[in-house]
């Protein structure tokens, strides 16, 4: 018997007994207390004890060795606080409990007062045995999924078993919220491991009153296929004999690719008097290739397509699509050769418009790209170093486009009218290449940029303008007809940089930094393709046409111009002396990020000339602050009886210099304490990390309308004015300016650390007309959510309250009431 007061101590006990041939390590940072005639050993402080892949440590450890048993407990501290308590690691597998016997022959344990996590369930039992087949077997306990010693609600259990990594079946349950037993509960439950899926029924969303009655929205069944398959078929039943069905596919393959494809089919019965029924079909196909996969072909989809082309008809009365009025698809397959400037690629889209209520169809778009390749480098010799590096410099590209699209009324998509809709499709083809070059005058202080661009267009289909003596109007046919065009165009531009800098007087001696980068080009546009004339307009006038206007290709280079663009942009900074800035020492402060005038002169129109002006500023005072303008200024004369811009200049016309036809004027201000704007604008970084999905996109790009629990409030105001010139001032439409102001305010106010309120509001100042309106209340209830939200005002009236677990095994363990826009 020995005693050793070493402050940490280890030691590996072999023992012969044919019994226990296991090699056992330990150590504990207090005491070792080895009882040699009992074949004891007494471990006291941050014990531990090792063997065959199972570990135990605990405040308190006995080694049996006579027995062949290992007893853990924890220990109190210095305050009586009980600390050290027994963990029990097994591979994979973690237990927490208060004592423990583990026998080292049999491989079976027994637990007191256990705690365990598997996937995101915790479970504390009284009592519990560890089978030799790893089973363990639990009496009298609790089951939640809220981490806390003592949780927000929970199952109280009778009995269970947990097959690691497979299922946890239990007997009756019972549901405690707060520690108060409720009469909710299940006469025993099956709950499988979430790495191994199962089929199971989807808890629906009862809807109490819509425009179709009493309704059960998404009453599913999920069925897991295999490892790359799973789906989900929805019902939504309403009591008028409006019904929907829906099926979610999704796919994956590791390294490989992933995706989603769901079709719904939707009836909608009006109901009395005529009982008529609309159908609508909508499928959504998302695709992606990973990464890692053959980096020389790439092909994705998504697909978003309605048959109703519009987003209005919806089931679900909350309907969160009920402003969108359009809807895109593409699908893409595009392959790039190694080594080579080289791609080629083919696309599929569809575009519907539902407030135009067409639909436009691009089946096939054909392109091959040859990127930037540069023919004269290390080919061109002379001794003229600054011409060599220009010639070497010149680059070339090349596109290719070939498609076949059809433009038509969704009326003909509802109908079934296949043959209408082939009927509409034109061809085409375009080509285009670029060659450019750079070069430098006096050091490169001035670069010049020359460029040449050439385009070729092929359409196979032309139109023909003729009188219609019946109507006496103009008379439209399409002919199948191959018709060419070219155009061209020969660009020079200037740019330099000019830096001017101010040094002002004073204690921390501020310096003015002007940036100025002023431009200069030449575009010359020579004329290559004529307009027909003919007398096909009304009583036979004549008009100018070109027989390439309705073709799948438009063209240009109809007229010849010799276009001067002229360009100015100013930045300004201040830089103030500092000592908070250990590096420079010196603190900027930006005063305008930008002042631009831009504009042109043709020199080969008859008349006006010279261009309108395009003016812009961009100033960001501070980090919580920022203005933006823009306005576009003629140098005409007008008619002031209608406002019309005539073609004499203005000062010819006693009008001074010109007038404004354009001012607008966007102020944004963020108001929150300043940690809060840095969370605001840090949140933006650590979204980019995580995989969200698309409602936390939009955060990520604009993490100011997301909702902080942390932050204690914050407020966003946008106010847009504008200014425009009327143009065309009649008896009903006198007034010489047409204004126009709109003020956007949304934020959120934390009231406590779980309860917050946020709300957007968009209000129309000219009309004193709120336009629209929004209102969520929020309660974060740690492992549970409560939120209402309220929309008063437009078109999508509605309230939701819902009540729903944070977890991911009981997402669907939800209260929801809703109400739809017509009951507002």
């Amino acid at each position: 018997m020995c005693d050793s007061a070493v402050v940490t101590a280890q030691d590996t006990l072999i023992v012969s007994d044919s019994s226990m041939k296991n090699i056992i390590t330990y150590s504990a940072d207090e005491r070792i207390y080895n009882d040699v005639a009992k074949k004891q050993v007494h471990l006291f402080g941050n014990a531990k004890v090792q063997m065959e892949g199972l570990e135990i440590t605990a405040g308190y450890i006995l080694l049996d060795l006579e027995a062949n048993e290992i007893w853990a407990q924890y220990r109190y501290d210095k305050d009586s606080l009980k600390v050290e308590y027994p963990v029990f690691t097994d591979g994979g597998e973690t237990v927490t409990c208060h004592r423990l016997k583990f026998n080292t022959k049999t491989k079976k344990g027994f637990l007191e007062e256990l705690s365990i996590k598997q996937d995101e369930f915790y479970f504390h039992m009284e009592t519990a045995k560890r089978q030799t087949n790893e089973e363990i077997h639990l009496l009298k306990g609790r089951l939640t999924t809220c981490d806390l010693e003592e949780p927000h609600y929970h199952f109280q259990l009778s009995k269970a078993v947990i097959v690691p990594n497979k299922r946890i079946v239990s007997g009756p349950m019972n549901l405690w919220v707060k520690g108060i037993p409720t009469p909710l509960g299940l006469p025993f439950s099956y709950i499988p491991n979430q790495e191994k899926k199962t089929s199971g029924l989807l808890f629906p969303e009862f809807v109490p009153m819509s425009n179709y009655g009493f309704g059960v929205q998404n009453l599913g069944y999920f069925i897991p296929i295999n490892d790359r398959f799973q789906t989900a078929v929805y019902a939504n039943l309403y009591s008028r004999g409006s019904w929907g069905l829906r099926n979610d596919l999704d796919y994956s393959k590791r390294y490989g690719f992933s995706g989603k494809l769901s079709i719904g089919f939707q009836q909608f019965n009006v109901g009395f008097p005529t009982n008529d029924k609309k159908n609508k079909l909508s499928i959504q196909w998302s695709h992606r290739k990973a990464a890692k996969s053959n980096p020389y072909w790439n092909f994705s989809s998504n697909v978003n397509f309605v048959s109703d082309n519009t987003a209005k008809n919806n089931l679900d009365p909350i309907n969160p699509d009920y402003f969108k009025n359009s809807f895109n698809s593409d699908i893409n397959l595009n392959r790039s050769f190694p080594g080579k400037p080289f791609n080629m690629g083919m696309k599929i889209s569809m575009r519907q418009n539902a407030q135009a209520k067409n639909i436009a169809l691009m089946s096939p778009i054909m392109t091959a790209n040859l990127t930037r390749i540069f023919p004269f480098k290390n080919t061109f010799k002379t001794s003229d170093k600054n011409w060599k590096k220009t010639i070497e410099r010149i680059g070339l590209t090349y596109n290719f486009e070939g498609q076949n699209r059809s433009n038509f009324s969704d009326a003909l998509l509802a109908k079934g009218d296949m043959y209408g809709i082939s009927q509409q499709f034109m061809n085409g083809i375009s080509q285009s290449m670029t060659i450019q070059t750079t070069t430098g005058l006096f050091g490169n202080a001035i670069k010049i940029n020359p460029t040449i661009n050439y385009g070729n267009k092929i359409n196979f289909q032309q139109i023909e303008k003729s009188y219609n003596s019946a109507t006496n109007s103009t008379k439209v046919d399409t002919l199948q007809q191959v018709g060419m065009s070219h155009e061209m165009n020969v660009n020079v531009n200037l740019t330099t940089v000019v830096y001017s800098y101010y040094q002002f007087v004073g204690k921390n001696k501020p310096k003015l930094r002007h940036l100025i980068t002023p431009s200069v080009g030449f575009r010359y546009v020579p004329k290559l393709n004529q307009l027909i004339q003919a007398n096909a307009g009304a009583n036979q006038t004549s008009i100018t046409y070109s027989p390439f206007e309705r073709s799948i290709y438009t063209v240009s280079n109809t007229s010849q111009a010799a276009l001067l663009n002229f360009g100015i942009n100013n930045t300004m900074e201040l830089k103030v002396k500092s000592e908070k800035d250990t590096v420079t020492g010196y603190r900027k402060i930006r005063l305008i990020d930008q002042l631009s005038l831009n504009g042109n002169y043709d020199f080969m129109k008859d008349s006006m000339r010279l261009s309108n002006l395009g003016l812009n500023l961009r100033i960001s005072p501070a980090d919580w602050i920022n203005f933006v303008s823009g306005a576009t200024f003629s140098p005409y004369a007008w008619n002031t009886t209608t406002g019309k811009t005539v073609k004499e200049y203005a000062f010819n016309s006693q009008q001074g210099i010109g007038r404004f036809l354009s001012t607008n004027l966007t102020t944004t201000v963020t108001i929150a304490p300043k940690k809060s704007r840095e969370k605001v604008a840090n949140s933006t970084v650590q979204s980019n990390e995580q995989n969200w999905n698309a409602d936390f996109n939009y955060y990520a790009l604009h993490p100011e309308r997301a909702i902080y629990f942390d932050i204690p409030w914050k407020m966003n105001l946008s106010h847009v004015y504008a200014i425009n010139t009327n143009q065309a001032i009649t008896s009903t439409n006198a007034a010489k300016h047409l204004f126009t102001q709109t003020l956007v305010v949304s934020g959120d106010l934390s009231l406590t650390k779980r309860w917050n309120i946020s709300g957007n509001l968009n209000f129309n100042v000219q009309d004193l007309r709120l336009t629209n309106a929004y209102f969520s209340l929020n309660r974060n209830l740690h492992c549970w959510a409560l939120s209402f939200y309220y929309v008063p005002v437009g078109g999508n009236k509605s309230f939701l309250f819902s009540i729903r677990n944070t977890s991911s095994i009981f997402k669907d363990a939800k209260i929801e009431i809703r109400k739809p826009p017509s009951f507002l």
